[in-house]
């Protein structure tokens, strides 16, 4: 894209511009009136870059594409503007805390979700048809584990904060933690998309993602340093600087995944990280204090709660997509009838226990006429729905510890466990499946079939009856078509 190769030269420039910066707010080789202003500024200045990239990028785009970019913009302007008060107001007076600003804040947790959720829309479609995307229900479960862990982290430091404090204003701290927990809602939303779709990670989310996360830092430090009434380190300001960098370089990433297919291991323990923070915190405060502090107590017993019924819903899928897997291994895709693999199992299971309960077993094998005719005349898909109708009409003609199997192209067969009472009424049932023709759209189709029934020696191997019973249907079929041979005398 022609348009958008200026604005990597401009990312370059901001990124190094903006990596100097960093490292002399960090050094501290500022004034006190000088670092905060500067930093203040450069994050002005990367989100003004940011949304003018996202604004460009999505101009050369089409549908989502450009509507996640312009919702970006969106984002990114009222979180700019915000910003911007906000600078203006700490260089003049540090102590001033505008709850306009703040309320601006909001934009960019609220227009960002939306612009996720666009982003992602396609990929997450096409994730979920080819089975690589986890469940809805252990997604969800994943964000409350992640919310869970985020929020007990973030008790001592927010709400506990407010219930101790004597020279915070509460309505100053309950206002960073609004905007802050939105922050953290939609990190957690973020890392869950990129969860969803571990095996098509795109470059732009990855750095979506990145600069979300960097914002999301600064404000966890800001509430620490207003719940403490304590001044704000250096290291507060990094976030705010180097996340809209990240989100500038959201906006000219190359819309193409990243080169690692398959699940990605890391992505998928990313819900457990705040869990075994948690688990961290509540051993470090009890050892240090001596003694457990209940919300801590509570808070870690409610995830791992979450986790349980995590693992619970995971087990239930595992086994469902088990069962799924061994259905499709054994039956046809097309009829849904046994395939030829399953009828072998139950046929050499049933030859192995009449070694040990006598009975008698039959084999029936079925093959259309004409078959061919009708793919070549009417096309295959009519062939496919011929052979759905009379898998069906044969399903309903056997018994229910008989099995039915396709064999591959249009030949059927049937083992009898045990034979019918009336091996040739049997037959006859089995050749009134072909009386009625067959409704391919507006057109009656005729079928018949040429069968062959045998009766099963013990000594048989399932290859050797399958031979038997096809023989048996050829004669049927030399003799002149739609009959059926009947042989219930063992060899």
């Amino acid at each position: 894209m022609t348009g958008k190769q200026p604005w990597f030269f401009v990312a370059v420039s901001v990124a190094v511009v903006d990596l100097a910066v960093i490292v002399l707010v960090l050094s501290g080789s500022m004034g006190p009136e000088v670092s905060p202003l500067t930093a203040d500024l450069t994050g002005v200045v990367g989100t003004l870059a940011a949304a003018a990239a996202f604004a460009w990028t999505g101009w050369y785009q089409a549908g989502d594409e450009r509507r996640w970019r312009w919702l970006m913009v969106l984002a990114l302007a009222w979180w700019v503007a915000g910003h911007a008060m906000w600078t203006w107001y700490r260089s003049i007076d540090p102590k001033t805390f505008p709850n306009v600003a703040n309320a601006l804040y909001l934009g960019l947790p609220v227009f960002a979700f939306f612009a996720l959720r666009t982003m992602v829309r396609k990929d997450r479609g096409e994730a979920t048809e080819q089975g690589a995307a986890p469940r809805r229900g252990v997604v969800m479960l994943d964000g409350f584990i992640v919310a869970g862990s985020s929020l007990a982290l973030s008790w001592e430091i927010t709400v506990d904060a407010v219930r101790r404090a004597d020279d915070v204003r509460v309505g100053r701290l309950l206002m960073v933690t609004t905007y802050t927990v939105a922050d953290l809602v939609l990190i957690v939303i973020a890392i869950l998309f990129a969860i969803t779709l571990h095996s098509m990670l795109r470059f732009p989310l990855a750095w979506l993602v990145a600069g979300l996360i960097a914002i999301g830092f600064s404000d966890v430090v800001y509430i620490y340093t207003i719940s403490t009434a304590t001044s704000a380190p250096h290291v507060a300001d990094v976030g705010y600087m180097s996340g809209p960098i990240m989100l500038l370089l959201a906006a000219l990433a190359p819309n193409r995944r990243f080169s690692q297919r398959g699940p990605r291991i890391s992505l998928l323990f990313l819900p457990y990280v705040p869990l075994a923070a948690v688990c961290a915190f509540t051993v470090f405060t009890t050892v240090s204090t001596g003694v457990p502090e209940v919300s801590d107590v509570y808070g870690l017993v409610g995830v791992v709660a979450l986790v349980v019924v995590r693992q619970v819903v995971t087990l239930r899928q595992l086994n469902a997509a088990q069962q799924q897997l061994t259905y499709q291994a054994t039956h046809d895709p097309l009829t849904g009838v046994s395939n030829r693999a399953h009828l072998l199992f139950h046929l050499d299971r049933a030859l192995a226990q009449v070694q040990q309960q006598p009975r008698s077993l039959g084999l029936l094998y079925a093959d259309l006429d004409n078959f061919k005719e009708i793919n070549d005349t009417l096309g295959h898909e009519a062939g496919d729905t011929v052979l759905r109708v009379v898998a069906a009409r044969l399903g309903a003609r056997i018994r229910g510890a008989d099995t039915l199997a396709r064999m591959g192209g249009d030949e059927f067969v049937i083992l009898l466990n045990p034979v019918d009472a009336d091996p040739y009424g049997f037959g006859q049932r089995i050749r009134s499946a072909f009386h009625e023709p067959v409704q391919v759209g507006d057109i009656p189709c005729a079928v018949s079939a040429s069968i062959g029934y045998v009766g099963l020696n013990t000594s048989d191997t399932p290859d050797q009856a399958l031979v038997r019973a096809d023989e048996a249907m050829y004669r049927a079929k030399h003799a002149g078509r739609n009959g059926i041979t009947i042989n219930v005398q063992l060899p």
